[in-house]
């Protein structure tokens, strides 16, 4: 994850990628964060919509796409889709997944887009389910859908790794050829760009509203149309934006009919070119009377303007929010995610996953059972004492908040484990054995952090569970 971009409240789809200026013109309202550090106070601390963590949508499409460079071993694509997923869940991350849907745009960026489903989508939705992550199929565009998810409040923001949807709403997106820097000046990998719609809107440089945002698309080029108005410039189209054309635009587009529009569009054009050819409002740095005359009777095309402001989504579909809202409360399923390694990477087998799991799975695990436990605590807060736990003798015992074995077979397993394995004294062993050292780092942005040594005998014990003894090691050695 690169490099990373957050922006709060912004519904509309312009791809970045395709629309470098826009990025330009909102570089100075950006903030470094690191993606830790982000997931921490704002997620887990903040406890805003009581998940004890930061929600964030994914449009799934980007990461089949950064996924098929993957070369290596059985499923390179989804070798890759998992172990960035596994990075995903080392921060408190509440993932969710959206796919592309069946009224998705025939034509975008200049190309027919293919409406077949990916080959892989099955695999990928099994890789999700597995770590707990949430998963749905939008009715058209996932970026879009994201944006209205995000401007609803399902999800606190939106993660992309090529910078693709710039403005769904909270967005997080990347661009590896230029790395976000931490404090130290290197690339750790772990650090964002935050971009917040306030603050854009305010910064005294950019003043970019929704609407100033669609107008620059649909000046300069965008997804829908890339052509844009010829030998129209960024700084021109910043400045109308400022102007507050935009902002008309968008709320014709929203409020009126499609022949209403068209009434409007007329007395609009005819302002746009008036600002064109005198600069009365001193935005666009000088006059432009010969962009003002190629300023064609059809601009904006009302579909483009349209596929900006009234993208297809639940909401324009007519779906309630209360059908897709996400609980929350799903965790990793240690036994599925051990089968899913199995059935599909040539390292599936019982020694193998185990061994990668140890690096890759158990730090997340424990960081998603530690939130758990605080979940079950912030469930009893209203409550006058500690939770008891009744002995055989009958005496009851008064339990410290942690992680309990049943809890975590509970939580963290779908197989039926409770088979008296788990013995009364068993559920008091310690998952945490013992804090090493604790530290601030420029990695994380200087918040605390612990060195724990934990006791993975239960992971390893949930893991196995789900492994069926399909694959065996190609060579005697080879672990």
């Amino acid at each position: 994850m690169g490099r990373e971009y957050v922006l709060p409240q912004i519904s509309t789809t312009i791809n970045v990628t395709r629309a470098p200026y826009l990025l330009q013109i909102i570089r100075p309202a950006g903030k470094t964060r690191s993606l830790t550090e982000l997931s921490v106070t704002e997620g887990f601390e903040a406890n805003l919509d009581g998940v004890r963590g930061f929600r964030i949508g994914i449009d799934a499409s980007i990461w089949f796409f950064h996924a098929e460079y993957g070369k290596e071993g059985e499923n390179p694509v989804l070798r890759t889709l998992f172990f960035r997923c596994a990075s995903l869940m080392r921060s408190p991350f509440l993932p969710l997944f959206v796919f592309d849907g069946p009224k998705r745009p025939e034509c975008k960026r200049g190309k027919k887009v293919n409406r077949t489903s990916h080959k892989l989508i099955p695999g990928m939705k099994a890789i999700v389910e597995s770590f707990g992550f949430e998963w749905r199929t939008a009715p058209g565009e996932a970026e879009a859908e994201l944006a209205y998810l995000n401007r609803i409040g399902v999800i606190d923001g939106v993660l992309s790794d090529d910078v693709d949807n710039f403005f769904p709403s909270n967005n997080l997106s990347g661009n590896r050829s230029n790395p976000v820097l931490n404090a130290a000046g290197k690339d750790d990998k772990n650090h964002t760009k935050v971009y917040r719609l306030s603050e854009i809107t305010d910064h005294h440089d950019i003043r970019l509203t929704r609407g100033g945002m669609i107008l620059i698309g649909l000046m300069s080029g965008g997804d829908y149309h890339q052509g844009g108005l010829n030998k129209c410039g960024t700084k021109t189209a910043h400045g109308l934006a400022k102007c507050g054309f935009g902002d008309t635009l968008f709320q014709a587009a929203q409020s009126k009919t499609r022949e209403q529009l068209k009434s409007f569009l007329i007395t609009w054009r005819h302002e746009l070119c008036h600002e064109l050819r005198t600069n009365s409002q001193g935005h666009i740095g000088t006059k432009h009377p010969s962009l003002a005359n190629s300023v064609t009777p059809d601009f904006p095309d009302i579909d483009v303007l349209l596929s900006y402001t009234n993208p297809i989504t639940s909401e324009s579909m007519g779906c309630s929010t209360g059908t897709f809202r996400p609980t929350w409360l799903k965790e990793p399923d240690l036994g599925k995610l051990a089968a899913t390694c199995e059935f599909y990477f040539e390292w599936g087998y019982r020694e193998a996953i185990i061994k990668r799991f140890r690096t890759v799975i158990w730090h997340s695990a424990v960081l998603r059972i530690l939130r758990r436990a605080v979940l079950e605590l912030d469930k009893k807060a209203h409550g006058s004492t500690p939770p008891a736990t009744p002995k055989k003798s009958g005496r009851l015992v008064q339990v410290d908040i942690g992680t309990p074995s049943k809890m975590i077979a509970k939580h963290f397993s779908s197989s039926n484990l409770d088979d008296g394995t788990v013995s009364e004294d068993d559920d008091y062993e310690r998952l945490v054995i013992k804090i090493y050292s604790e530290r601030r780092h420029v990695s994380t942005d200087e918040i605390l952090e612990y060195r724990l040594e934990i006791a993975p005998a239960q992971l390893v014990h949930l893991a196995e569970s789900g492994i069926k003894g399909i694959r065996s090691p190609e060579g005697p050695d080879e672990w």
